[in-house]
């Protein structure tokens, strides 16, 4: 995986920002490196459900076609 650097911002409530602070300092990270492990972890469970779905849809494509044959 290439790593650049990307820009974005985001909005988030005061609750949060806290709960990501604490989660931080419990793990001796910084709030950014914190924030990026989490956005890192959706990304992947993200694309993990992406290809699960696709999987399931050439399964059923198979399965179509061999019916149709």
């Amino acid at each position: 995986m290439s790593k650049r650097l990307v820009k974005f911002s985001i909005r988030m409530d005061n609750n949060l920002k806290t709960r990501i602070e604490l989660l931080a300092k419990k793990n001796n990270l910084n709030f950014t490196k914190t924030l990026n492990y989490i956005a890192e972890l959706g990304y992947q469970s993200y694309i993990k459900r992406f290809d699960n779905y696709y999987e399931e849809q050439n399964k059923l494509l198979e399965r179509n076609k061999d019916f149709y044959e």
